[in-house]
């Protein structure tokens, strides 16, 4: 599949000058927006930065006079917590649909979560609009009512390679052999076996392969095992609290890979997981970002998304943030085309999506259009890497911010 590269200056828009064109709706005095995130447990920061975007911008739409083609409804929003467990969220979901009759849903973050609350959803025919699940499988049911803007675990595996590719092709040096370490749910697992298949394609030859049970406090013996099969690179997938252990870990044990550790988003996008490390720990660290780190640089008009997201949680607004930020918007546009709170109505009208501006782009991707499967297929992220103490994207070379060079290979920790 062509994927496109993000050309930073499609994302420069105005708040005010983005509008939808409506159809002649429903009036009503609100819409209720059901969700299902993930409040307590493994990925409750997450969850938390999901929701703070959500409610930015559904407070930025009710302030402007709420859904023109609903008569100015006012967008209400329905909080489950999944407490990050597959069988609660989809409890939540089912308590959230029968009791408060939302037309709509939209969450979970965790893929292990949202592939089960979406088969609740499907099955009372209710649209779901995905935020940051990214398993493969959620988009390949044949379900005619879930939804996703963002990345599926292919595309994060293939952005990861391609950049390692693409820094081995500019210096004349790269890896050979690769190491894999991820967490043992759905997303994971699904990672690790995009990674199996994609790095074949390209001759990179995977010398550790391992996928650990949540929640584990002690990678000692996954860490003797990388340093016995010595893969030139790493990649991993880790929620917050299971990265803040194994980075810690490793910088103790001063584990050394020649071409860098790189890590696909999750926790290693969360604020909270570089309070908790030492600042040394994560340099030269690689990560796969949702979306541009960089982007109150690039796009001046989400300052004042980050100044609220900062004024609410105290830190920068992340890619959590804009998603939830996102989904709202999305959302805003699907009702206005709708113009009902029939889910039917509403279905149709996320069928027929074609989002080429405005705050739903806030990700930095050009498009929102589902395919069949209702897949986004315009979804895309960029690289970083930590350069004194800052996450500073460095593929695609295009989005590179000038004078930036990569550090490869990343230095030994004698050197350092």
């Amino acid at each position: 599949m062509k994927r496109t590269n993000w050309v930073v200056a499609s994302v420069v828009f105005g708040l005010t000058a983005w509008s939808v064109a409506a159809v002649a709706g429903e009036k009503v005095d609100e819409v209720k927006l059901g969700s299902v995130m993930s409040m307590s447990g493994g990925a409750a920061n997450q969850g938390t930065q999901t929701k703070t975007g959500a409610i930015i911008a559904a407070e930025e739409i009710n302030a402007k006079g709420g859904i023109p083609a609903l008569g100015g409804a006012k967008i209400r929003l329905i909080f489950g917590d999944s407490q990050s467990k597959p069988d609660v969220g989809a409890s939540e979901t089912e308590r959230i649909i029968q009791r408060e009759n939302v037309p709509l849903m939209f969450g979970a973050y965790q893929s292990a979560v949202t592939t089960v609350t979406t088969e609740v959803a499907e099955r009372y025919k209710t649209p779901w609009l995905v935020t940051g699940s990214v398993a493969d499988i959620i988009t390949q049911r044949g379900f005619k009512y879930t939804f996703r803007p963002n990345n599926k675990a292919v595309y994060d595996a293939n952005e990861q390679l391609q950049a390692i590719k693409t820094l081995a092709q500019e210096t004349g040096k790269g890896p050979k052999s690769i190491g894999v370490l991820v967490e043992g749910s759905d997303w994971g697992k699904s990672h690790a076996a995009n990674l199996r298949k994609l790095a074949k394609d390209i001759n990179y030859e995977i010398v550790f392969d391992e996928a650990y049970s949540p929640g584990t406090m002690d990678f000692s013996a996954q860490i003797l095992k990388i340093k016995s099969k010595k893969p030139d690179a790493m990649i991993i997938a880790m929620y917050t609290p299971d990265h803040i252990v194994f980075t810690k870990q490793i910088y103790e044990g001063r584990l050394d890979i020649p071409f860098g550790i790189h890590s696909v988003g999750a926790g290693s996008e969360d604020p909270n997981f570089y309070k908790a490390v030492p600042p040394q720990a994560v340099e030269y660290m690689f990560v796969q970002e949702d979306f541009q780190i960089d982007i109150t640089e690039v796009a001046p008009w989400t300052q004042a998304v980050d100044k609220k997201f900062r004024e609410m949680l105290g830190y920068e607004l992340t890619c959590y943030g804009a998603q939830g930020y996102s989904a709202i918007y999305t959302i805003y546009d699907v009702l206005q085309r709708a113009g009902s709170l029939d889910k039917e109505k509403i279905r149709e009208a996320f069928v027929k999506t074609n989002i080429t501006s405005g705050p739903a782009l806030i990700m930095g991707w050009q498009k929102i259009a589902f395919d069949k499967d209702g897949q986004n297929v315009d979804a895309h992220g960029v690289i970083s890497q930590n350069l004194r103490g800052k996450r500073t994207t460095v593929w695609p070379v295009t989005n590179r911010p000038k004078g930036i060079k990569p550090v490869w290979p990343v230095p030994a920790w004698k050197d350092r």
